[in-house]
């Protein structure tokens, strides 16, 4: 039985292969990437030479880490994570430079991450059960909604990985979409990896001492 499940197992993987290639899903994602690289080439080159000359960031954002809670900002970071993404995940990421070994922090705020999309998903079921919210939102979730439509779950771990998405109102459009719980939840794993692997690639940016050194 073992094997026969693992033989339907790579038939499925392979089927949805052949049709992500076929709608493009793999191009597409290519794309988005390259524009996520870019955008955050734009965005960092002005924030690394006002750190450099104007201002002091290790200040900053030391006295923000030393002065709040570790509690209070993981709790912040869950309601920010369930209620269309208020504070940028980036800065959360920051507050993990804190601690000697942030792999455990970086992995705790992928799963808090997770369980806020979790809690999108349902506030988008709550919200498909009220004609006139749901008629609201559908219209201002359109975008997001034909996307789920076009790429599936791919969709979702291109939103769930890449930085600058707004994750929580795409998990909204996700449940208006009526798209399963069980496979949003499969896919939605990809936001753990996106906070262990993108919070140690940003390490040596976030250590603002030693990358400044770079550019003396």
């Amino acid at each position: 039985m073992s094997n026969t499940f693992i033989n339907n197992l790579w038939h499925r993987i392979g089927e949805h292969h052949r049709s992500n290639k076929k709608k493009g899903v793999y191009g597409y994602m290519w794309i988005t990437g390259l524009k996520v690289i870019l955008a955050w080439v734009l965005i960092m080159t002005p924030i690394i030479l006002i750190g450099k000359y104007l201002i002091d960031f290790n200040s900053i954002f030391g006295f923000i880490i030393d002065n709040l809670s570790n509690v209070f900002v993981l709790i912040v970071f869950l309601v920010s994570e369930s209620f269309l993404g208020m504070i940028p995940p980036d800065l959360f990421v920051i507050w993990t430079s804190k601690f000697s070994n942030p792999l455990f922090l970086l992995a705790l705020l992928g799963i808090l991450s997770y369980a806020g999309g979790v809690v999108s998903y349902f506030i988008g079921h709550w919200l498909s059960k009220r004609k006139r919210i749901k008629a609201y939102s559908e219209k201002a979730l359109e975008k997001y909604i034909n996307l789920v439509r076009k790429w599936g779950g791919a969709f979702i771990i291109i939103s769930a990985l890449f930085p600058f998405s707004p994750y929580s109102m795409i998990v909204i459009a996700v449940s208006l979409f009526r798209y399963p719980l069980k496979l949003y939840l499969f896919f939605g794993i990809s936001r753990i990896i996106r906070f262990i692997v993108q919070g140690y690639l940003y390490l040596d940016v976030l250590n603002m001492h030693s990358y400044f050194s770079l550019l003396s």
